[in-house]
C-alpha cells in the first residue's frame, strides 16, 4: 500500500487554461479520500495527473516515498476505474480481467487465482463466461472494478464511476465500494460530482472549485463547520438558506436585520459578530434545522417567525416546504406526518445554535477555524 500526495500541484493547458491551481492534498495509506465538486472544477484533470494520463505542469507527485512526475502510467502502480467501464466488447469477462495481467506476464495459474478471488469478492463468478453487452450497467461497472482488484496495485483511482448507473444502483454500487475498500485497505482516490456520494463514501472529502482546493475534511466537520459559503451550499441536502443582511447592536444583543425582519444572534456567536456591527453579512441555516412553531418552544436560541408556504414537495417520509418571508425564500425539511397546505401560513422556529455566518464581501466563513 501506499500515500499519495500532490504538492503545489498546478495544471495549465493551451491558451492558458489553469485547470488545477496549487493544489496541495495528502492521502494517507490504506484512506479513501474523494475529490468531490461541480463539472469542470478540476478533480478528474487531478485523478489523471495522479495517474500519470495528465502531465503537472508545476508542483510534485508521489506516490509513497517516490516522485512519480516523469514516471509512465505503467510504472506507477496504480489501477483506475473509469466512468464508461472501457470493457472490450469482444471479450469475455473472464478475458477482460485477465487481460492487464496477461499484458505483464504472470504465469496462467496466478492469473486464473487472481481472477476468481476478485469474482468471488464481487459476486459475479456466474458472469465469468459472459460478453459485456448481455450484463447491465451495475454488473458492467463489478467488472470494472474486477479488473482493477486483480492488479493488486499500490493506489486505487476510480473517476465518476458510478454516474452512468441508475439511482439505485448507484446506492448498491457505492455501498459494495465501501465494503471492498474496508476489505482490502488499499488507498483510494474517488472523483465525483454528487455530494450524497462523496458524504457517505469517503474517509475524508476534497471540495474543489475552480480548480482550487476549498476545503479537505471529515465529512461531518464539512457539514458542521464548512470554511466558506460554497462548500457551506455544496454540501448538504438540500442546500443550505442564504439570507443577506446586516449584523446590528441592540437591546444589549447582536442582531442579524435582513430588512423585513431581525434575528437575534446566539450568545455563543456574538463574539465571533462582535467586528462585524454595521457591516454586511449572510445568514446560513439548513432546512434540516427549521421547525414547526411548537418544537422549539421555550428554546431561547430559536428564532420564530410567520412565513407564507409557496410550494409543498411531497418526498415520501418528508415534506420539502419552500417558504418565504420578508422577500426572502427558505427551503425546509418538515416529517411527512405534518398536513401543510401551498398558500397558507406557517408559524416556524429556527435553530440558531445551528445557524452559521458568513463575510459579505469574501464569502469565508464567521469564526470557523481549522480544516
Amino acid at each position: 500500500m501506499a500515500s499519495v500526495r500532490l504538492k503545489n500541484v498546478t495544471k495549465v493547458f493551451e491558451k492558458n487554461v489553469v485547470a488545477v491551481r496549487n493544489v496541495n492534498i495528502d492521502v494517507e495509506d490504506k484512506e479513501f479520500v474523494v475529490l468531490v465538486g461541480p463539472s469542470g472544477c478540476g478533480k478528474s484533470t487531478t485523478l489523471r495527473m495522479i495517474a500519470g494520463l495528465e502531465d503537472v505542469t508545476e508542483g510534485e507527485i508521489y506516490i509513497g516515498e517516490r516522485l512519480v512526475n516523469d514516471v509512465p502510467p505503467k510504472d506507477r502502480d496504480i489501477a483506475m476505474v473509469f466512468q464508461n467501464y472501457a470493457l472490450y466488447p469482444h471479450m469475455t469477462v473472464y478475458e477482460n480481467m485477465a487481460f492487464g495481467l496477461r499484458l505483464r506476464k504472470y504465469p496462467k495459474e496466478e492469473i486464473h487465482r487472481r481472477v476468481l478471488e476478485a469474482a468471488e469478492i464481487l459476486g459475479i463468478k456466474e458472469l465469468l463466461d459472459r460478453k459485456p453487452k448481455v450484463l447491465s450497467g451495475g454488473q458492467r461497472q463489478r467488472v470494472a472494478v474486477g479488473r482493477a482488484i486483480v492488479r493488486k496495485p499500490k493506489v486505487f483511482l476510480f473517476d465518476e464511476p458510478l454516474s452512468n448507473l441508475d439511482a439505485k444502483v448507484r446506492v448498491q454500487m457505492r455501498t459494495e465500494i465501501s465494503k471492498l475498500h474496508r476489505r482490502l485497505e488499499t488507498t483510494t482516490v474517488y472523483v465525483t460530482h454528487d455530494q450524497v456520494e462523496a458524504m457517505t463514501m469517503g474517509d475524508r472529502i476534497v471540495v474543489m472549485k475552480d480548480g482550487v482546493v476549498q476545503q479537505i475534511d471529515t465529512p461531518l466537520r464539512l457539514y458542521e463547520y464548512p470554511r466558506n459559503k460554497f462548500v457551506a451550499g455544496f454540501i448538504g441536502s438540500p442546500a443550505m438558506n442564504f439570507v443577506d443582511g446586516r449584523i446590528v447592536a441592540a437591546d444589549d444583543a447582536l442582531w442579524f436585520d435582513q430588512g423585513q425582519f431581525r434575528i437575534r444572534v446566539p450568545r455563543s456567536k456574538e463574539s465571533a459578530l462582535q467586528p462585524y456591527v454595521g457591516k454586511e453579512a449572510t445568514l446560513g441555516i439548513r432546512p434540516e434545522h427549521i421547525y414547526p412553531k411548537h418544537e422549539l418552544e421555550g428554546l431561547e436560541e430559536a428564532a420564530q417567525m410567520e412565513v407564507a408556504v409557496d410550494v409543498v414537495e411531497p418526498m415520501g417520509s418528508e415534506l420539502y416546504l419552500y417558504l418565504n418571508v420578508g422577500g426572502s425564500n427558505f427551503v425546509a425539511r418538515f416529517p411527512a406526518t405534518h398536513e401543510i397546505r401551498e398558500g397558507e401560513k406557517l408559524d416556524i422556529a429556527i435553530d440558531m445554535r445551528r445557524a452559521h455566518f458568513f463575510d459579505k464581501s469574501t464569502d469565508e466563513a464567521i469564526g470557523v477555524v481549522g480544516g
